[in-house]
Parts: structure tokens; sequence; C-alpha cells
């Protein structure tokens, strides 16, 4: 019996080796790489002393070497559209070139340098429009950040840019314990127009063609040629205009409605009150 039962499990044991043989999945090997391959043959020949050790290392080095130049390489390009130029950095942009151009009460300056992001142009109109009649404003970056639209971080890089490159001088706002609260920002000659200061415009009047001195004070020369000439203001400054003398030269008339400047208000009504417009005046 017991014979019997030995003979009867011994079976069952060898038929379970043999499933999970069968289960078990068979392992393939990868092929090696060509490198490999190469690289095993020379190292063969050497050791049958079919070369040297140093022909051995060189042809070695040489398998290498290829491989290594084949994976830097890209593949060449095909025959076609060629590539677009990488943009070129904006700080490595050229500075504008200076002009007298302005839009009141700014200059175009910034507006046309293309060192400048968009986002930092949009925030120097805004410290303009802070500004005032003035230079200097106080904010937080905060504050900016929420009147913009955008973090406090974006804010803080277009004031450096706009530090950077010379159109605004920042300073931190201080308590008298020395708390941080803010910013000083003042701005400066390259955000204003050309004649805000006094040496700016004797410039643009001193360049008056052929050296001639141009009418001033405003309308007085004009309102005398005016009369002399028995024609009325609006079509005396196109016959002026018409003439090589006053080529680039911006004749003062009341069509250039100086009178909605506050710098001019009380010389435009001086004017009205002493009668210089009656005549043609429109």
């Amino acid at each position: 019996m017991t014979a019997a039962r030995s003979s009867s499990a011994a079976p069952r044991t060898r038929s379970g080796t043999k499933a999970e043989a069968t289960e078990q999945p068979a392992f393939k090997a990868e092929p090696p790489s060509q490198v490999f391959t190469a690289k095993a043959a020379i190292w063969a020949d050497f050791r049958a002393g079919l070369i040297s050790l140093e022909e051995a290392e060189r042809r070695s080095a040489r398998i290498g070497a290829a491989a290594e130049a084949s994976v830097d390489c890209p593949a060449p390009r095909k025959k076609g559209r060629a590539p677009r130029p990488t943009p070129r950095p904006r700080h490595t942009r050229p500075a504008p070139k200076p002009s007298r151009q302005y839009a009141n009460p700014m200059a175009t300056t910034a507006m046309r340098d293309d060192r400048l992001t968009p986002g930092a142009k949009a925030l120097l109109v805004v410290l303009r429009a802070r500004c005032g009649k003035g230079r200097v404003t106080q904010f937080a970056k905060a504050t900016l950040a929420a009147t913009m639209q955008r973090s406090a971080r974006t804010i803080r890089r277009y004031l450096l840019d706009l530090e950077r490159f010379g159109y605004i001088a920042a300073r931190i706002r201080k308590t008298a314990k020395g708390f941080h609260t803010g910013l000083v920002i003042t701005l400066t000659n390259k955000v204003l127009p050309f004649f805000a200061e006094q040496s700016g415009l004797a410039a643009w009047l001193a360049e008056a063609p052929e050296r001639e001195r141009l009418p001033f004070p405003p309308f007085a020369a004009t309102r005398r040629a005016a009369a002399a000439t028995s024609l009325p203001v609006p079509a005396l400054v196109i016959e002026m205009q018409r003439k090589p003398t006053f080529q680039g030269v911006t004749v003062l008339s009341p069509n250039n409605h100086i009178h909605q400047d506050s710098s001019l208000r009380r010389r435009f009504r001086r004017e009205i009150s002493e009668g210089l417009w009656c005549k043609g005046g429109g």
C-alpha cells in the first residue's frame, strides 16, 4: 500500500512541475547592438593574435566615435522651405531714433522702442496718466497688478525694463519707522514731450529755416501779415505753408486748438479780448 501510494503520488508531482514549467514565459534574449558586435569582433581578432593591442584600441575608438557623431548630428533637412530665423532677444535690439513726435502729453519714444514688451508700454501709459500734470506717482505693485490685470511679478518685470532703458526712476517708499509701503516712480525726460523743458523748446525754436525768427508771440505776426495781405488767417496759413521758407515749420493758427492747452488758455483769452481775432479769425 505504501509503495502504491508513493508511486501514485510521484506522477502528480512530476505533472505539476511540468505544468508550472509550461506556464512560465520563455526568456527571449535581445540581439546585441551593432556597435557591440563590431567591437567584439575586433577584440576577438586581438585574442587570436591577428592584430596588435594598439590597432585593436584604435579600431574600437573609431567605432565609438562614429556612433556618437551619428547621435549628435541631426538628420539632414529636406529641400524646401527655409526654417524661420530665431527672433532677436528684446534687450539686444537697437534703441529708437530720437524724434520730436509726441501724443500730448507724452512722447512716442517708448512706443517705438522694440526693447520693451507691449505690457511694459501699456504700463508706462498708465504711469503717465497717474502722474497727471506732474512727474511723480506713488503706488504699490499689487495696486498696479489689479489695474493691469497682471501678477505682481509681471509688474515688477515691467518696471525693471522701464527703469533699465531710462524711462522711469524708482525708489522705495518708506514710513517713519522704515517699513516699505510701496514705490515712488519719477518719469524721465524721455517720457515727456520735447517742449516740456525750456531747453527743448528753445532748441526747436532755434531750428528755423535760414536762421529766421519765427512769428512770436502767438498769432501776432500772423495777424499783421493777414492785415497787410487782406487775407483771412486760415487762407494766410495755407499760403505760408506753400513757401519754402516755412517748410517743416508749424505756423500758429486758431486751427491748432491751443486754447485747449491749460498753459496757453490765459494768453488765448487775452488775444480774444484785445480783438486780435475779429478779422478773419474764424
